[in-house]
């Protein structure tokens, strides 16, 4: 363990005009125009015997393919190691259709394969930037989110990590916030940040020079306490999530030069639950085959995928999924989850975890979907029995969220320096 170094770089990954966006499966036709441009930010960190990086970017989701292939080819142009690579995405419901989902339209792969490549790209220019830095972590309240379950598990805490260059000034300001950013409506076809894009120009245009890197916290069943629907709220709630961040920033001392890293992963396997038999499954199809543009409905097109696996008695599978850990020093961990993770799971996470500062990510390495509590599957509704279907094919066994508390959990435990 030697002096802390660290890299950010900002790389533009907004789309064309016309590509197909994804988060609201009302919508029925192509973007129209880009509001505010999307980027991918990574931060690399250096202690002299380990590094890693943290990406995030703007967009709903990738594929784990699209990860495979991110890594790879950081990792053959910077020699980082594939698996120390830590990739989330804000989950926007404005960006561009960037993984299989079903009823958002086509996906353009020829633009999949460039955005791999530039979010691959903007690793390799944080590792080329490399310096020495000094870090310290805090937490703010930013009250912008509400249960849209109308249950009262919330969280508003608002994680902050400062990298400082040596002279002082902040090279990134890292934020971790839970709120599905959805303030834009369905029936608004502008590519968005939606507010975590607010909020880190407001950092980035405070502390001249820095990066503001927002990862979104656990927010499964968490939305925006939106008084309305449109760029002026996201603009609003934005500023008071960017704000609260500049002012834990501005009070945070105790800043540290020689921390050492740690990453793990795990590659855990979830039970699924078996989907309808194939006469049932022959029911949706033949009805939804009515309808005027039917491959834009995702229950009709998942009725159809799930018919072919049904038919040969295949009702339910194994679904793989990667959880990863990484910890700066014994007082910031991470914890990437690739999914949309109901609140309570990473409030028992932040709990339990011996690290001071604790931050649950969704939508990290992917996405499989929503990952609900036990008692939300006993309840139904939206996340737990229909969401998947845009996902994939089989949905989640009801112990998804103690599998991955215990998870995290135990590599949380297992890099703590005590």
């Amino acid at each position: 363990m030697g002096q802390l170094k660290a890299g950010v770089s900002k790389v533009d990954i907004t789309p064309y005009v016309g590509i197909w966006l994804c988060g609201f499966a009302a919508r029925q036709k192509p973007s129209e125009n880009i509001h505010d441009n999307l980027y991918a930010k990574a931060i690399v960190f250096d202690d002299g015997n380990e590094n890693l990086c943290m990406v995030t970017c703007d967009l709903l989701t990738l594929d784990q393919s699209s990860i495979e292939n991110i890594r790879k080819i950081a990792q053959n142009i910077t020699g980082l190691r594939a698996e120390n690579i830590f990739i989330s995405t804000t989950h926007t419901h404005s960006g561009p259709l960037s993984s299989h989902l079903r009823g958002f339209g086509p996906l353009d792969h020829a633009w999949v394969d460039i955005l791999e490549k530039k979010i691959a790209g903007a690793v390799a220019l944080a590792q080329r930037n490399l310096q020495d830095v000094t870090i310290s972590a805090g937490k703010g309240q930013a009250f912008i989110n509400m249960n849209r379950r109308g249950k009262t598990a919330i969280d508003r805490e608002l994680g902050v990590v400062r990298v400082n260059r040596s002279d002082g000034n902040p090279l990134a300001i890292i934020m971790t916030y839970p709120c599905h950013p959805v303030i834009v409506p369905w029936n608004v076809y502008s590519i968005s940040a939606d507010y975590p894009g607010v909020a880190s120009s407001l950092i980035e245009e405070y502390y001249n020079g820095a990066i503001g890197l927002f990862f979104t916290g656990t927010c499964g069943d968490i939305n925006p306490l939106a008084v309305c629907r449109d760029f002026n709220e996201v603009k609003r709630l934005g500023t008071i999530v960017g704000a609260e961040a500049l002012r834990v920033s501005e009070e945070l001392t105790n800043f540290s030069s020689e921390i050492e890293l740690k990453a793990t992963k795990e590659n855990l396997i979830l039970k699924s639950q078996e989907i309808p038999t194939a006469d049932q499954l022959q029911e949706i199809v033949n009805a939804g085959s009515k309808m005027e543009n039917p491959d834009l409905d995702w229950q009709y097109v998942w009725a159809k995928d799930a018919l072919e696996l049904a038919n040969v008695g295949k009702l339910s599978d194994d679904i793989p999924i990667e959880i990863q850990v990484l910890a700066l020093g014994n007082e910031i961990a991470f914890a990437g989850i690739p999914g949309e993770v109901f609140v309570e799971i990473g409030l028992v996470i932040k709990e339990k975890s011996p690290f001071k500062f604790t931050f649950p990510i969704e939508c990290t390495n992917g996405c499989i979907g929503y990952m609900p509590t036990r008692t939300a599957f006993d309840e139904g509704g939206y996340e737990p029995a229909l969401a998947f279907k845009l996902f994939g094919i089989y949905p989640m066994d009801i112990d998804v969220g103690e599998k991955v508390i215990d998870s995290a959990l135990k590599m949380i435990n297992n890099v703590y320096i005590s």
